[in-house]
C-alpha cells in the first residue's frame, strides 16, 4: 500500500483523514482501533461496529488518524496506541522487529488455512506468529472516464493514443491522473520486463538490472509524459476527480469518491506491453494485532480478537466492502461470489498479475532512496540508469 494514498487533503477523491490530537491514549481510552479510512469507508465502518458493539460489554471505538503510520510509531513504542488497526501486510515484518505486533497464534479460533485465500493467511503470518486477520485484497488498476473513453484500452500503446488526443497541459487537460513518483502506482510497468524491486526469498535488490531498468523507461516514455508536473498524490488525484484526465491510475479505494464526484469512473485491468506483462505490487488488508496487548486485560484481548474474526468472515461485511469500495474478498467462501459486481472483478484481474508487496524488514530500507531516485529521474534529473545504480548503492549501505 502506497503511504502516500492516505495522506491526502480533505475531500480529495472523497478521501479523510482525521487528526486525534490529545486521543493517542490514556487511562480513559477503551479497547480501540484506529484507521484512515476513506469518509465512504469510514461511513460503512462506523454501520459495522454499531452491529458488532451491540450487546457487548466491552465496546470497541474508533479513531480516524491522520499520518498513521508516524502516530502508530510513536504511541506503540512508548507504550501507547490501539489495540488494533487496519493495513496492509507490508509492516508486519518490521513490526515484529520493533516489537509493535503481538502473536496471537494462541487466541484466534478461525482457521487460517481453511478460512482465507493461501496468499491471505502467508500475508499475516511471519516467522510463525500471527499478527492479524485478513480482510481483503488491493492493488491498483486502470480507471477510465467512460464519458471520454469509450471501450478502455487494451495495451498501453492504445492508452497512448487515447492520453494524446487528450493531453493539453496549457489549458488544465492532462492523459493521466497517477501519483508518479510512488513505487506502488508505479510497480505494474516498474516490473513489466522480469525485474523486481526487492526479492524478498533471496533478500536481493534488483533495482539496478537491465529488465528493471526497462521497465523504468517504460514509465519515463508512456505514463509521465502525461500526468501533471507535481507527481504528488493531491496534485494528481484531481485531475482525475474534476474530469481533466481520462485516465487514473489508483485504488479502490478512491472509486467511491471519483462516482461522488460525478465522475463515471470505470474499472479496467492495467494494460498489457508488448515484450512484457504488467506486475504490480499487492497488498492484503489486515486488522494488526498491536503489542498492547501484551498486557491486555482479558476483556480487551477478547474484544480485539473477536472483532478480527468478526469483520474477517461477516457476510454483510465482506459483500458490503466489496460492492461499496471494491474490497476483493479473500475469505475462500466469497471469492467467486456472484454479489461482488464488475469493479472488484476488474481489481480482481489485476490482483492476479500481481506480486505481495514485500514485508521483510530490509524493504523499509528501500522506499526513500529508491522512491528518490524515481523523482530525480521523473524531473530530468538524472537518466534511469545512473539514477537507480546510485539508489542501489544508498540502499546496500543502509542494510549494512
Amino acid at each position: 500500500m502506497s503511504m502516500e494514498r492516505r495522506q491526502v487533503l480533505t475531500g480529495i477523491g472523497g478521501l479523510t483523514t482525521v487528526a486525534v490530537a490529545g486521543c493517542l491514549g490514556g487511562d480513559e481510552r477503551g479497547t480501540t482501533l484506529w484507521h484512515d479510512f476513506t469518509d465512504a469507508e469510514e461511513s460503512d465502518l462506523e454501520t459495522y461496529l454499531e452491529t458488532f458493539n451491540e450487546g457487548r460489554e466491552d465496546t470497541l471505538d474508533a479513531e480516524g488518524i491522520s499520518e498513521i503510520e508516524d502516530q502508530l510509531d510513536t504511541a506503540l513504542a512508548a507504550g501507547d496506541g490501539p489495540e488494533t488497526f487496519a493495513w496492509a501486510h507490508d509492516w508486519i515484518g518490521v513490526y515484529d522487529d520493533q516489537g509493535f505486533v503481538y502473536d496471537a497464534s494462541d487466541d484466534v479460533s478461525v482457521d487460517l488455512g481453511s478460512e482465507y485465500t493461501e496468499a491471505a493467511a502467508q500475508a499475516v503470518q511471519w516467522d510463525g506468529a500471527v499478527y492479524g486477520l485478513p480482510y481483503a485484497a488491493e492493488t491498483v488498476s486502470l480507471m477510465y472516464n467512460a464519458e471520454m473513453v469509450d471501450q478502455p484500452p487494451e495495451t498501453i500503446d492504445e492508452m497512448v493514443s487515447i492520453m494524446e488526443e487528450h493531453h493539453d497541459p496549457e489549458n488544465g487537460q492532462y492523459g493521466l491522473s497517477c501519483p508518479a513518483i510512488d513505487p506502488y502506482f508505479l510497480s505494474g510497468y516498474l516490473q513489466a520486463f522480469g525485474g523486481y524491486i526487492f526479492d524478498e526469498q533471496n533478500e536481493e535488490l534488483g533495482i539496478e538490472a537491465d529488465e528493471f531498468i526497462e521497465g523504468v523507461e517504460l514509465v519515463q516514455n508512456s505514463i509521465w509524459e502525461y500526468v501533471p508536473n507535481d507527481p504528488s498524490y493531491e496534485s494528481q488525484v484531481p485531475v482525475f476527480n474534476d474530469g481533466n484526465a481520462p485516465f487514473a491510475i489508483n485504488g479502490p479505494w478512491e472509486l467511491a469518491g471519483f462516482r461522488d464526484a460525478g465522475i463515471d469512473a470505470q474499472v479496467a485491468p492495467l494494460p498489457g506491453v508488448e515484450g512484457g506483462e504488467p506486475s504490480p505490487y499487492t497488498g492484503i488488508q489486515t486488522w494488526y494485532f498491536t503489542s498492547q496487548l501484551e498486557d491486555a486485560e482479558e476483556a480487551a484481548l477478547g474484544t480485539t480478537i473477536d472483532w478480527a474474526e468478526w469483520y474477517t468472515t461477516n457476510e454483510d461485511v465482506i459483500i458490503g466492502n466489496a460492492q461499496n469500495h471494491g474490497a476483493i474478498p479473500v475469505h475462500q467462501d466469497y471469492v467467486e461470489h456472484e454479489d461482488l459486481g464488475d469493479d472488484v472483478q476488474q481489481f480482481a484481474e489485476t490482483v492476479g498479475m500481481g506480486v505481495p508487496m514485500p514485508s521483510h524488514p530490509m524493504m523499509d530500507q528501500v522506499w526513500t532512496p529508491f522512491e528518490e531516485a524515481l523523482e530525480r529521474v521523473f524531473q530530468g534529473q538524472a537518466g534511469p540508469t545512473e539514477s537507480m545504480e546510485s539508489a542501489a548503492e544508498e540502499i546496500r549501505g543502509r542494510w549494512e
